[in-house]
């Protein structure tokens, strides 16, 4: 709801919105290559509506939110009792990064939810009927086209399947899912295809974060420690006075709190009580531990471990996840006979948290909404210490009239919980940057009410250009350098055969609003101002194409330091 007031406040929930409107036959879409689920779901309720509306987009990520947080309960509920699991799934839901991004519009919780519910599948088909790898399948083809790096966690899946070791009739059933899941998104492929003249338009995005391709982009961190150092800003944490929007969505520079210390010391302890109660388990077991078998595998294991360490951020991420895999199978392998309880549960979620740590990690493009895949796996560390410290509790502490300690315990920290979570969204500023930039399209829709996709807009916003104006707005950035505005205009008002002059200029971002050569000042407000072609204030639209025009543009330029 909180949302509902602040509106649009993230530069890619336009694109999705834009694409839903194409989907919707509503008007104008871009990008195509896009994840496709995310714009056809808001599309669907654009066509419910009879109309387009921003709203539409957070309800779907809300939903998805919930059902994210139910699923990672489920998942918990195979390993824990209900009170550890219900916490356990209010500390994931309660993430500040996870908590933030709700409803702010963009495709990442989407993604993760699709990578819960293909996991409890997963579980379920491996453990109790293999006819669970239809579903399981089919949702983790559309967790891919949800957000693309949730194919990630093939990974993992694969991982999990070796150390099941599935039968007969169970390798025919994932056959069976695995048809389901390309069958079910045929149709996706198929617009792929119209529209981009391929089907597997991600497969350019793949190769680009396999070989980790050095991109110009505002996201472009090749600091490998990134999110492991901003991992308590992700946990807990709160917005600085005076902080903008981009303090909720991007929390890097928020201040952590105690919860977010005790958190990662119960997520280290939950991490190392895996491999202590392993331990255990060996320890006090009959069979011999060193057999030739074992420490021809434990050699291996050490080796292969080593060379994962080395190739992390030197080689594909794929090669390191791979070396990874082969680690945790090893492992498994080392231990299965001693009928260790929840050890293949418990490697799947060691290999799900550090696969998709070790890919966000590695690659040079890097955003703080990037990291909620690894959320869940946090939260399941957390949960597994927990549970051991229930365990204590109740065996140190009786129950009061049949109430067990522990259960009072979890009505504490869930109302806590809540409670801290309802103070942060209270915390939430109530206006985004993009507040200027609806004005600013507001003001332009009532003063040149008859412009349409031939008039040639430029903005350094062009999503949201393009989301409000109905039509497709071109990119127009002011870069680096002493001379930068000049270049600018220089660019944007050229006219030949490959390229058209602006008729218009929306600068939504430069702080220091600048007169743009061949611009004219029309429109300001906040943080937004409009400039038209001062060409066009005297002349046609179709005058661009005169040699008159080509005149006055160079003899514009050669009194400016821009080199025509």
């Amino acid at each position: 709801m909180h949302q509902y007031s602040v509106g649009v406040a993230n530069w890619d929930t336009f694109l999705y919105l834009e694409n839903g409107r194409n989907f919707a036959k509503m008007g104008w879409g871009d990008v195509p290559s896009i994840a496709p689920v995310l714009p056809m779901l808001i599309a669907k309720l654009f066509l419910l509506a009879g109309h387009t509306y921003v709203e539409a987009i957070f309800n779907i990520d809300v939903v998805f939110y919930i059902i994210g947080v139910i699923v990672f309960f489920l998942i918990l509920r195979f390993k824990f009792d209900n009170n550890t699991s219900l916490i356990g799934s209010l500390i994931y839901a309660t993430f500040t990064l996870l908590y933030s991004w709700v409803a702010v519009g963009g495709n990442d919780i989407i993604g993760v939810t699709g990578t819960l519910v293909t996991i409890y599948f997963i579980i379920l088909a491996c453990n109790y009927n293999s006819k669970f790898f239809y579903p399981a399948f089919f949702i983790a083809a559309y967790a891919f086209l949800s957000r693309y790096t949730a194919g990630i966690m093939i990974f993992a899946i694969i991982t999990y399947l070796i150390m099941k070791k599935p039968n007969l009739k169970q390798l025919r059933d994932i056959i069976i899912g695995i048809i389901i899941g390309v069958v079910g998104i045929l149709w996706f492929l198929d617009e792929f295809n119209k529209k981009l003249n391929t089907p597997f338009p991600f497969m350019g995005q793949f190769s680009g974060t396999v070989s980790n391709t050095k991109v110009i982009d505002a996201g472009f961190l090749p600091d490998s420690w990134y999110y492991i150092t901003h991992i308590p800003n992700y946990l807990s944490s709160t917005i600085p006075p005076g902080c903008g929007f981009n303090a909720v969505i991007n929390p890097m520079g928020n201040i952590p709190t105690i919860l977010s210390d005790i958190y990662i010391i119960l997520m280290m302890v939950g991490f190392i009580l895996i491999f202590y109660n392993i331990f255990k388990k060996v320890k006090s077991s009959d069979i011999k531990f060193l057999t030739q078998k074992n420490s021809i595998l434990i050699i291996t294991t050490i080796i292969v471990f080593s060379a994962c360490i080395l190739t992390i951020s030197n080689v594909s991420y794929i090669t390191t996840n791979i070396l990874f895999m082969v680690v945790l199978v090893e492992l498994y392998y080392i231990f299965k006979k001693y009928d260790i309880k929840y050890l293949s549960y418990d490697f799947l979620m060691i290999s799900l948290f550090f696969i998709y740590l070790i890919f966000q990690s590695v690659l040079y493009t890097k955003n703080d909404r990037y990291f909620i895949t690894v959320l869940p796996f946090i939260a399941y560390f957390i949960t597994n210490a927990i549970y051991y410290i229930f365990k204590y509790i109740n065996h140190k502490i009786s129950s009061i009239k049949n109430i067990k300690p522990t259960t009072i315990i979890t009505a504490v920290v869930v109302i806590f919980l809540v409670f801290n979570s309802l103070s942060f969204a209270a915390s939430i500023p109530d206006k985004s940057d993009y507040d200027d930039i609806k004005d600013a399209c507001d003001w332009f829709n009532e003063n040149y009410p008859d412009y349409n996709n031939k008039t040639l807009i430029y903005s350094d916003n062009w999503p949201a250009i393009s989301w409000y104006l109905n039509i497709y707005a071109q990119r127009g950035v002011l870069e680096a350098g002493d001379n930068a505005t000049d270049q600018l205009a220089y660019m944007m008002l050229a006219d030949n055969k490959t390229h058209h002059a602006a008729h218009f200029y929306i600068d939504t971002k430069n702080n220091n609003k600048n007169n743009y050569t061949g611009f004219t000042k029309v429109y300001q407000t906040g943080g937004v101002t409009i400039y038209q072609n001062t060409y066009l204030q005297s002349h046609d639209y179709k005058d661009l194409q005169s040699d008159e025009y080509d005149k006055y543009y160079y003899e514009l330029f050669n009194k400016t330091s821009v080199d025509v």
